[in-house]
């Protein structure tokens, strides 16, 4: 397989455009680097048990749309896991799509700075790591839509659907039919929307395992709204601003950015232009955040239950609808950034709409506030994955872990039937000669007889 793809035409969404290698480890450098990077991080709480495998890192171009259904190149990674010789790579692993925090710079995500550790743990656990840069950031154009529900829904998607792409143009990995979501913070947010957009609208084509919301601003409208309104200091002042101008980029009704922004302030719409750091914006902005805001278009939001504001942020709120997948929530008790009422709101909700399996776990607020706590959910949610995570081996087409007359009838209907299905195509093709027949069954049965 070349280093770098280039496809040709531009075509549908989730469509591979580029890819690129970033970096890669066998298993042996991946572990000594994960111990080196955990060593600060790890406590009598959490172990990370030794990873199995190395990894391949890329950086993957897509086809995607933004909120009113335009075409756009968005970029994000792919971590498979590295299988060395003598070893064959006769596995599918499952996805796990890591969903990252707040950052403001296009550059400061994965696919332009390389290895991590989450990609090297997960990838080395055995899943394929995916973690989409957004619309805005990485080498994507215009300004990423920030805490808008459906822009996350969308390019995540579509880089799932690029990840089947790559793995089925890919002989050194598979993957099976387990997903699984998780991140923190603004990723929290995006996960829990990318959870509700899938179910709601791409059911025929993922199936959710499992998600892991973690630390999220599910309630825009309401928590979040009333924090910002409540002229105290916040720790993370440029958030306003850039909730602020992504709602207005995206929602033309609202106005103009001038139309609430003091004149003094104005300067502060040119910095949101990818190319400056939240820092930097901290370092202009006024510790109360709303104090940038003209009067009069305060008390014009805090008046109208109607405004166009208030509407948009309830289109985006994510606390009121029903999750049917498991779906573990966290949140620390200290967070200073994002109220953990946000989590409480969202699962009493989601319990008063009938849902099965929604659970709330709180880090107790003596650990931190939202920067402290953030490994510690991650940690915490990676163990809860692995009750739930598969590994599928050639000839499992089940995908329930052994070898059984099941599996062997997948594998005449794919002989008799015909399949275009890539996953099940490999995982009929047991003894990898490029073709299901025969050959499979008779393996297949000794792996029966043998167990």
């Amino acid at each position: 397989m070349s280093l770098v793809g280039i496809s040709i035409c531009i075509g549908a969404r989730g469509d591979i455009i580029s890819t690129e290698i970033l970096d890669t480890r066998n298993v042996v450098n991946n572990q000594a680097y994960i111990e080196d990077e955990l060593s600060q991080i790890v406590t009598d709480q959490f172990s990370i048990d030794p990873v199995e495998y190395g990894f391949w890192l890329y950086k993957v171009t897509y086809e995607t749309i933004d909120i009113h259904g335009n075409f756009h190149l968005a970029t994000g990674s792919i971590s498979y896991p590295r299988v060395d010789w003598p070893a064959i790579a006769n596995q599918a692993f499952p996805i796990m799509s890591y969903q990252h925090g707040t950052v403001v710079e296009k550059a400061s995500v994965t696919s332009a700075n390389g290895e991590w550790i989450l990609p090297a743990i997960l990838t080395g656990s055995g899943y394929v790591y995916v973690e989409p840069d957004y619309l805005g950031l990485g080498d994507s154009e215009g300004m990423h839509p920030y805490q808008l529900a459906e822009p996350y829904g969308t390019a995540i998607v579509d880089l799932l659907r690029a990840t089947r792409q790559f793995a089925a143009e890919n002989d050194q990995f598979q993957i099976n039919d387990q997903l699984f979501l998780s991140g923190y913070s603004e990723g929290g947010y995006a996960t829990m929307a990318t959870h509700q957009i899938i179910e709601r609208d791409y059911g025929d084509e993922f199936s959710i395992t499992v998600s892991f919301p973690m630390a999220g601003a599910y309630s825009m409208s309401g928590i979040m709204t009333e924090l910002m309104l409540s002229f105290t200091p916040y720790g993370q002042p440029f958030y306003f601003p850039f909730v602020l101008i992504s709602y207005i980029n995206s929602y033309p009704s609202i106005g103009t950015v001038e139309e609430y922004l003091l004149p003094e302030y104005e300067f502060i719409i040119d910095m949101f232009d990818g190319y400056h750091s939240s820092g930097e914006i901290n370092d202009a902005m006024p510790s109360i955040p709303i104090t940038i805001m003209k009067p009069d278009s305060i008390s014009s939001f805090e008046e109208n239950n109607d405004h166009p504001l208030r509407i948009a942020l309830r289109e985006n709120d994510l606390w009121d609808w029903l999750p049917q997948a498991p779906m573990y929530l966290f949140h620390g008790l200290g967070d200073e950034i994002i109220p953990p009422e946000n989590s409480q709101l969202a699962y009493d909700q989601f319990i008063a709409n009938g849902a099965e399996d929604v659970h709330l776990d709180y880090i107790p607020e003596s650990w931190g506030g939202h920067s402290d706590v953030a490994p510690f959910t991650l940690l915490g949610a990676f163990e809860v994955a692995k009750d739930y995570h598969m590994i599928t081996e050639l000839g499992d087409l089940n995908q329930d872990g052994n070898f059984n007359i099941l599996d062997l009838v997948g594998i005449v209907n794919i002989i008799l039937d015909g399949s275009e299905d890539n996953f099940t195509l490999w995982a009929g093709d047991v003894n990898m000669d490029g073709a299901v027949n025969i050959q499979d069954i008779i393996v297949v049965i000794n792996s029966i007889l043998e167990e």
